[in-house]
């Protein structure tokens, strides 16, 4: 793969490390596929950039590795990540009350993360700590978690996923148009725009191959598996910042969307298979709209948990 590698700018790369948010196992396994020995690391400015790396010869795609050199970590009641170590920062400068608020009097940092230690020792986050929910039997809800692992799919732009204080998780889901607009051209597959694509029954047996394996994955969680999506729509328009449903960094509204389509997420969690919605819009040009679809509901394949929490 040298040719490759010198295409890319990656010849002489002797190691990398990847950080921030997570990456797709395809993206993380197709580097390493080039020869590039790439792992993970996890860390925060507080902690002297990385508290956890990937030691040579355990490098896993949804791992962030074990602890650095003389770091301690633990987990919080509420699944909060927090470390401590040499590399902890003194304070935030002239702001006593964030740092008390992030740094407990022996030194221990909250991360606002949450997550947990794999069986092999390796720490695996999965959420932000103030997003984490737990499911009506107490399974924990990791919303972004399992949004992230939709969207590693090109197929998907979007998802959104519903639970905390629910009997089960449902996901709302856009389609990437352009990505799903060529698979479809591919199979001759007409359609007149989003809302007509969106509703193809051929486009939801897509995407229902998506969701399915990303439930057979949760099955493998310990924490996660009964988390496993139960049902799923694809939305009728694509969530935009101009209507509210994201931030203009893209960051998903959940609750906002929650209640904006409030109908849909009733029907997701009864036993209706279809659900018609009319939707206020935004124009670039100010002016303002209605679309209207009747929105098909699908159930989600369960898997039969592999891994038993300890």
């Amino acid at each position: 793969y040298g040719p490759l590698r010198d295409v890319l700018g990656l010849n002489r790369i002797r190691l990398a490390y990847t950080a921030g948010e997570a990456i797709g196992p395809e993206i993380f396994d197709f580097y390493r596929s080039l020869g590039i020995n790439i792992k993970q690391l996890y860390g925060q400015t507080e902690g002297m950039v990385f508290i956890c790396v990937q030691p040579d010869g355990e490098v896993y795609a949804d791992t962030v590795g074990t602890p650095a050199i003389d770091v301690e970590i633990r987990i919080d009641d509420n699944g909060e990540v927090l470390y401590r170590g040499p590399g902890v920062f003194h304070s935030y400068y002239k702001n006593p009350e964030a740092t008390a608020s992030t740094k407990t009097a022996d030194g221990w940092v909250y991360t606002g993360d949450a997550g947990y230690f794999a069986e092999n020792g390796h720490l695996k986050i999965i959420d932000r700590a103030k997003d984490v929910g737990k499911l009506l039997d107490g399974t924990m809800f990791a919303p972004k978690y399992i949004e992230n692992k939709l969207k590693f799919f090109s197929f998907i732009k979007e998802a959104v996923a519903f639970g905390d204080k629910r009997e089960s998780t449902c996901i709302f889901i856009n389609i990437d148009l352009e990505a799903v607009g060529n698979w479809a051209e591919r199979r001759h597959l007409a359609y007149s725009g989003y809302i007509d694509l969106a509703a193809q029954p051929a486009v939801y047996d897509l995407i229902q191959e998506c969701v399915d394996k990303v439930n057979e994955d949760l099955s493998r969680d310990p924490l996660l598996s009964k988390s496993q999506i139960k049902r799923f729509l694809i939305l009728h328009k694509e969530l935009d910042a101009d209507d509210g449903e994201l931030t203009r960094t893209r960051k998903v509204r959940r609750s906002f969307i929650a209640e904006r389509y409030a109908p849909l997420v009733d029907a997701l969690y009864s036993n209706a298979t279809e659900c018609h919605i009319e939707t206020e819009v935004k124009f670039e040009d100010g002016r303002t709209g209605k679309l209207a679809a009747d929105v098909t509901i699908r159930d989600a394949r369960q898997f039969t948990p592999i891994a038993k929490a300890s």
